[in-house]
Order: C-alpha cells, then structure tokens, then sequence
C-alpha cells in the first residue's frame, strides 16, 4: 500500500504562492486571491526576487499560527491514517490499475490553491480548509495521477491536444461524487469552465460506471464540441 507523508515545508509553501500569483488556470487568474501590497511583490517578479519579501512574509505567518496549523497538521496524519488505505484501494478499483507509485507527499500550503507533481508524487493541501477536507483534496489530485500515468498518453486519445487532455483530466473528477463521497467533506465541484462535460460525464458514469470507457465518453464529446466550434466558426 502507498505511503502518505503529510508535513509543513515553507518553501514549497512558499512556490505555491509565488506560482499561483503568475498563472492562470482552468479559467481562474489565481494572484487576485492574494491581497494588493504581496500581489505586487510577487505579480510578474522570479522566484529569488519574490522569496525576499514572501518568506519573511510567511515567517511571520507561521509564528502567529503556530497552534492553528501544528493541528490542522496532526488532524491531517490522523485523518490519512484512518482512511487513506481504504481510499486507496477503492481509486485502484475504480480507475481499474494499481496507485501509480509508493510514496506520496503532501505539503499544507497557506495559498488556497492545490496544484501538484505527477512526477514526485507530490500534493498541496490549503491549510486554510477544515481538515477533514483534505483526504477529498488528495483524492480528487490522485485521479489526476492515475488518468495522467496510465490513459492520456493511449492512442485512442491521440487526437485529443494537450489543452483537451487537461480539460477532460479536471472534469473526469466528477465520479468522486459517487463512491468516494464517504472520504469527502463536500461534494467534488470542479471548476465553472468544465461544468457541461462534468455534467455529461456524470450522467455516463451513473448508467457504465467503467472509467476507461468513460474516458473515451468524454473524448469523444470533446472531438464533438471542437468539431462544433470549428464549423460555427467557418459559417
């Protein structure tokens, strides 16, 4: 069974905030989360640049919560003690292959943004959400993992752009609302821009409930939708 570490780590805190404040993603422009004097330190700024100020910055902001997040720390590692194994075993079941790695790393992050590392295993968990959340999170960035490593790369999706394949990727969460939702604190949402294919999707999901042929679902409806827009746009 994989292992999961949990811990704080200041500096990849700190990436978290830097990177968010110069990227937009899945339709969101992430630095207007951040307040207008740090926005400007880090807006447009390299990493060693923005560190001078942002890590002072979260110095200070460690020290004045130290209790707050040494417990939302140790409620963490309780919670993926309790009920990661279980959570895992149901993510192989469900996505039909064995969890893609051993080791897994989260680090809690004071930015309400959750990104992570295919490559390292890693996953950024908002310290500023309850932490009985936190397990959904992980979750909802493994199956990212488990469809990255072993279905985007298929032929059968070989048509799909890079764009699509992470459009399809963020809206397959949507199956989390089903079986998984015994390890969530809210239902998955997802985000605004991929709510009709999330909507299709769940609808697919409730009748086959077969992740490989969901996939090739919501490929398909995204073959569609582009094959719609190219024409509109012909006209």
């Amino acid at each position: 069974m994989a292992q999961i570490e949990i811990k704080m780590d200041i500096n990849q805190d700190a990436w978290n905030w830097w990177e968010a404040c110069n990227k937009v993603s899945h339709g969101v422009d992430w630095k207007q989360r951040i307040e207008g004097p740090l926005r400007l330190a880090l807006a447009g700024k390299d990493r060693s640049t923005a560190n001078v100020v942002l890590l002072p910055y979260l110095d200070q902001y460690y020290a004045d919560h130290k209790n707050e997040l040494q417990t939302k720390l140790t409620e963490a590692q309780n919670l993926f003690a309790a009920q990661a194994p279980h959570a895992l075993e149901l993510m192989a079941r469900v996505t039909g292959n064995p969890i893609y790695r051993d080791s897994f790393t989260c680090f809690l992050t004071t930015f309400p943004r959750c990104p992570y590392s295919l490559e390292k295993g890693w996953v950024w968990l908002c310290a500023l959400w309850p932490a009985k959340c936190y397990l959904g999170t992980f979750l909802h960035e493994l199956q990212h993992f488990q469809f990255l490593h072993y279905y985007a790369h298929l032929p059968e999706l070989s048509h799909l752009s890079a764009k699509q394949i992470d459009f399809l990727k963020e809206a397959l969460t949507v199956i989390l609302n089903d079986e998984f939702l015994p390890f969530m604190c809210e239902k998955d949402k997802g985000y605004d821009m991929h709510q009709e294919l999330r909507h299709e999707l769940e609808t697919f999901w409730e009748k086959e409930k077969d992740f490989y042929a969901l996939i090739l679902f919501g490929a398909g409806r995204l073959m569609k939708q582009a094959g719609e827009t190219k024409l509109g746009a012909a006209r």
